[in-house]
């Protein structure tokens, strides 16, 4: 790094400390109304979390900065932008025991989304419509109906896993179908994540300049990944997997060369500037560390692989795999305590079908708006890719060693194992002085 770099470096750093000490909402004090009915009278400021058996909503009190979660029957209408009258006792966010025998901090997980308080069971009156952002309105809408052309022609769960590829929506999954995506290390999947937001950016691209100019073709470029990103619900590692796909973009049309790993620690640095509570999120963390394993673990293992064939990229694929499971290992131990011992194989099986499930369910999305029996042709062939993936699923799920439990692997265990693959990855100067 120059001193040029350093500096932004710094300046970054600067900005995150004194956002985080002055600027982001303090939590507000609630003592006195915990475990007490409270009438709570707010803006919808996110797209509902429909689950299984019910809805969650993210409430902005009237006048205050931070948020309350409320938790609602599924079957209630509620959008984002509604203005609302919630009713119901209020708690205070608890952590809680895993399956694995981990602690999850719920607590901190919501705070970093500025909500320090739940209603259980609410009851809410709507009082308006459409006070919110219109291109998030319109987002909302787009996406829910997008959902629904997909669920009118392919039937569940392959389409949940479908809206799950294209949206990062898993509320139609049930425990047991989410257990075994963790057990199976497939998790990843269904989030909207770096690998997803990649594939689209990569499509958007080579489609755009079949038709446009490089320069229009960039716009329109960043555009939908913009666009896109938000729709998915702006999580973690979506906003950075975007970040990334659009210094790509500005790469090209500029003609400057790609340098994937400083895309990756500028998409990060500026995540921690605008927020630095993002450090503790996991999801940010193991999108973070999955990409750097992809980009510099990934050529390490290409050489081991040697014997595979690199036909339709079965080589490329099994060592990114391998580069990715290596490098989030370590993190994954410490938090879930979850070691997938079938994760390799499941996703070699599994990611080279990705791309043209997630195209082939995106075409049936679009042609749901025009007629539902032009949709069915590829309704068909959607149907058999996702009932594949989910079937890999649950045969790995099945097997009685598919993961096993860690109970304890300390954090000092995990900073001597990055270390190492640090000290993997980094070029060797295998050069000798002559004396």
């Amino acid at each position: 790094m120059n001193k040029k770099e350093i500096s932004i470096v710094l300046i970054l750093i600067t900005i995150a400390v004194v956002r985080f000490y002055f600027f982001l909402p303090k939590p507000p004090d609630y003592t006195e109304v915990v475990g007490k009915e409270v009438k709570v009278v707010g803006l919808v400021v996110n797209a509902p979390d429909v689950r299984l058996n019910n809805q969650r909503l993210t409430l902005k009190p009237t006048n205050q900065d931070t948020n309350v979660l409320v938790v609602i029957p599924k079957e209630i209408e509620v959008s984002y932008g509604d203005m609302i009258e919630a009713r119901g006792i209020l708690e205070t966010p608890e952590n809680f025991i895993t399956n694995s025998g981990k602690e999850f901090n719920y607590e901190r997980y919501l705070a970093n989304q500025d909500i320090y308080s739940i209603i259980k069971n609410g009851e809410i009156k709507i009082i308006s419509h459409d006070n919110g952002s219109r291109v998030l309105s319109w987002l909302y809408i787009l996406r829910n109906s997008f959902m629904k052309n997909i669920v009118s022609v392919i039937s569940a769960p392959e389409s949940d896993l479908a809206n799950g590829l294209i949206l990062g929506a898993r509320g139609g999954f049930d425990a047991t179908m989410r257990d075994e995506f963790i057990s199976t290390g497939t998790i990843h999947i269904i989030a909207l994540s770096g690998y997803n937001v990649t594939i689209v950016a990569e499509s958007t691209m080579k489609i755009l300049g079949l038709v446009f100019r490089q320069v229009v073709g960039t716009v329109f470029g960043i555009i939908v990944v913009i666009l896109f990103v938000l729709l998915g619900g702006a999580s973690a590692t979506a906003i950075r997997a975007g970040i990334m796909a659009i210094i790509v973009l500005f790469a090209r049309m500029t003609g400057r060369k790609y340098d994937a790993g400083r895309a990756l620690v500028i998409a990060g640095l500026l995540m921690i500037a605008y927020d630095l509570r993002v450090l503790t999120d996991i999801s940010f963390q193991l999108s973070f560390i999955a990409t750097f394993g992809v980009l510099f673990v990934t050529p390490k293992v290409i050489g081991l692989v040697k014997f595979l064939p690199m036909k339709f990229g079965f080589r490329e694929v099994v060592a990114t795999t391998i580069a990715a499971t290596i490098t989030v290992l370590p993190i994954l131990l410490h938090t879930t305590g979850i070691l997938s011992i079938v994760s390799l194989p499941a996703n070699i099986l599994i990611l080279p079908f990705i791309p043209i499930t997630m195209f082939m369910s995106f075409v049936v999305g679009l042609f749901g708006y025009i007629s539902p029996i032009l949709a069915i042709p590829f309704a068909y062939i959607a149907h058999l890719l996702l009932l594949y993936i989910l079937s890999i699923i649950h045969f790995f799920a099945s097997l009685s060693y598919a993961s096993v439990t860690v109970r304890s692997f300390p954090i000092v265990l995990v900073i001597f194992l990055y270390i190492l693959i640090i000290y993997w990855v980094l070029p060797k100067d295998n050069t000798s002085e002559l004396s």
